[in-house]
């Protein structure tokens, strides 16, 4: 793909404006050479550490923009969301932040890390049987039988171009930047940091998405070219899991190179590694583009970056693969 692309609700400006917007309440994480995966991948490879982002996620920057833009009517409402357990805990803080009464529905798959984060940042946490997909389901239910607002974890304009301000600091910290690496679930970070990037750089970098085996909703809509139901699986990329929606699906298009799948069985490795080689706690949503990188599903043209996108992994599953 080349040139910039234009999406139809968020633009560059969006994304730049958000950025100020969210000064302050947003850290800007540092990107950190890898030296092992630049042996790995022939080129220079740097980290973007949203691990390091408060509430543990990128998930922060999208919420906090999203809250900002509310009117007063939606604020008097009261916030309703769905999420596998970043969002939530981003909502929950950047709600909080602002006086807004939050309910979060999470699926009851979610980490007990997340869980209880959402609940400490003061939410009110409803945990729904079932994958992300139901707990989506709930909360659109609860916010129709209660007059609250429904922010929508990906797909609302104000969420994508908070997280696209990740591709604003990749471009500004590393202007020669050839290949990115994202993490895919519903496509908000795809879409936002990727229109960034394509934008910042003339079109000069290659956008690329990655999904485990176990979470391919993204992946199916790009191979069908529109989105089409996708079998989601036990997953210790549970960021990512369930489905995605057209509006999303659209924008990602646009702005993304190619997206291919990761094995499983590659994520637990790839988080071992990271702790072992870079210092790195990343939960295995955030770590699929270095499962992709270390099973050579992707090759790269450098320099490079790969998002680790989260770090909020319950310390027993750290324990269980840090012993192998």
């Amino acid at each position: 793909m080349s040139g910039v692309p234009v999406l139809r609700d968020v633009s560059i400006q969006d994304i730049l404006q958000a950025r100020e917007r969210i000064r302050g309440t947003v850290r800007d994480t540092p990107l950190q050479h890898s030296p092992w995966l630049s042996e790995r991948a022939g080129c220079p490879v740097f980290l973007k550490l949203e691990c390091w982002q408060r509430t543990g996620s990128f998930k922060l920057r999208g919420a906090s923009n999203a809250v900002a833009l509310l009117d007063a009517d939606a604020r008097a409402r009261g916030l309703v969301t769905a999420s596998a357990g970043n969002h939530g805990q981003g909502l929950a803080l950047a709600a909080a932040g602002a006086g807004i009464q939050a309910d979060i529905f999470v699926p009851d798959s979610a980490p007990e890390t997340k869980k209880a984060r959402i609940r400490g940042y003061g939410a009110r946490l409803h945990v729904v049987p079932g994958i992300y997909d139901q707990a989506a389901e709930a909360a659109l239910a609860f916010a129709e039988e209660s007059g609250g607002y429904h922010l929508h974890p990906f797909g609302d304009p104000g969420v994508v171009a908070g997280q696209g301000t990740v591709g604003v600091e990749i471009a500004e910290a590393l202007p020669g930047v050839r290949t990115v690496l994202v993490p895919v679930g519903g496509g908000g970070l795809i879409s936002g940091a990727g229109l960034a990037l394509k934008t910042l750089t003339a079109g000069a970098v290659r956008v690329i998405g990655v999904q485990s085996d176990a979470t391919p909703a993204m992946h199916a809509a790009f191979a069908a070219g529109r989105v089409v139901p996708a079998p989601m699986a036990d997953t210790l990329a549970d960021g990512l899991s369930g489905a995605t929606e057209t509006a999303s699906y659209e924008r990602a298009r646009l702005v993304t190179d190619d997206m291919i799948l990761v094995g499983e069985r590659g994520l637990a490795p790839a988080i071992r590694d990271l702790y072992v080689h870079d210092g790195v706690v990343a939960e295995g949503s955030g770590a699929v583009g270095v499962a992709a990188l270390r099973d050579g599903a992707v090759s790269l043209d450098g320099p490079a970056v790969v998002i680790i996108s989260g770090g909020n992994i319950d310390a027993a599953t750290l324990a269980r693969i840090l012993s192998g």
